[in-house]
């Protein structure tokens, strides 16, 4: 077993003893909660189909009037579905919300003196803008977030969405984990080590605009392989479809123009250093060489590929400024849920999940703070 393996292993051992004496009652009593939210939502569902099934029968049925059917309809209908969204979401937040509220301040007693805030901002846009990882939003979603000192080291994460709000709607450009550290060292510079995967977390973080991508694509793709498979097929076809080519050059245009816009730190210069594994995650940029080669020492490089291993491999960026480090996990995950509507609120599995997650962020600001 792996160094990191056995550290989860010994602390979620120690986790399960703590969770018998402080959290098992809590998690009994929630067993109430989800009882009453799941029936909540099989009502509603019941109520939905019903709606739906007497819609269907409007349309089949008595819709003749088309005059009716052009002004109201769309409306209707339009109106049905957005309420029937709420109202089936409604108990699996809920019921998340009043889990988080009753048991992420004892969990996260576990670690030590730790404050938890569901929807509170703990980290500022400024110190966020300052770090230079995202140089560019206008809106932030917030979900869990807390703060304290874990081994003399200050901290606050964060479960942060980062997006561009338009006339045409939101791009996301960072959703993830902020962990940002203090130090008794002062920066005099600014050091910025970026994955070189920037790109692909755009496209990560857009589903929409991803599949919206891979539809335009298809029928080039469809082309070229009627071409291969079938000779008497000309390859002209491939420049028929004009406006899926254009289409298609404007989103990479749009994904490539977010990508260099929002993550071109002001600290231009090029770091040259000696760590061939390093190089190949992350490219480094700063405006001072000297503080730079003295943070990015070999074991410290090698500290921060251990973060990488941590998080299973996600992108992860780093900056260094003030007396500061702000670590940027990029993941679609929603991170923190101890329980879920579907399943017992004893059932351990979910706890000893988020027991992973949290002990990685708390591994990850071992490694960092290390001397």
């Amino acid at each position: 077993m792996s160094k990191a393996n056995l550290s989860l292993a010994q602390t979620q051992q120690r986790f399960q003893k703590f969770y018998q004496n402080n959290l098992h009652d809590i998690y009994d009593d929630l067993e109430k909660d989800r009882r009453y939210w799941i029936n909540y939502f099989w009502k509603t569902l019941t109520a939905v189909i019903i709606g739906t099934a007497l819609i269907c029968y409007i349309i089949y049925y008595g819709l003749t009037h088309e005059a009716f059917y052009m002004q109201w309809f769309d409306m209707v209908v339009a109106i049905w579905i957005l309420g029937s969204c709420i109202f089936l979401c409604k108990p699996f937040y809920t019921y998340a919300s009043i889990t988080k509220a009753r048991v992420m301040k004892k969990i996260l007693s576990f670690w030590g003196d730790l404050q938890y805030n569901e929807g509170g901002r703990v980290i500022s846009d400024t110190l966020i803008k300052k770090s230079e990882l995202f140089s560019y939003f206008n809106k932030e979603v917030i979900d869990d977030a807390f703060s304290g000192s874990y081994k003399n080291v200050k901290l606050k994460v964060s479960e942060h969405n980062l997006r561009i709000k338009g006339n045409k709607g939101d791009t996301n450009i960072f959703k993830g984990i902020l962990i940002m550290l203090d130090f008794s060292k002062q920066f005099s510079g600014k050091t910025i080590a970026l994955n070189r995967c920037r790109f692909i977390n755009i496209l990560y973080a857009n589903p929409l605009l991803f599949v919206a991508l891979l539809i335009v694509l298809l029928p080039i793709v469809f082309v070229l392989y009627c071409y291969f498979t079938e000779p008497y097929v000309p390859l002209s076809l491939l420049f028929t479809p004009i406006p899926t080519i254009v289409v298609t050059a404007i989103i990479i245009a749009v994904f490539y123009f977010f990508n260099r816009h929002n993550h071109k730190p002001k600290a231009t210069q090029k770091v040259i250093l000696e760590g061939i594994p390093f190089l190949k995650q992350w490219r480094v940029q700063t405006d001072n060489q000297v503080e730079a080669r003295y943070i990015l020492t070999p074991k410290f490089m090698e500290r921060m590929l251990n973060v990488k291993r941590l998080f299973h491999g996600r992108n992860i960026d780093f900056s260094f400024f003030d007396n500061k480090v702000l670590i940027a996990i990029h993941t679609n995950k929603n991170m923190f849920e101890t329980t879920s509507l579907f399943t017992s609120s004893l059932s351990y599995h979910k706890v000893r999940e988020v027991i992973s997650q949290l002990h990685s962020i708390f591994a990850i600001i071992e490694e960092i703070s290390q001397k």
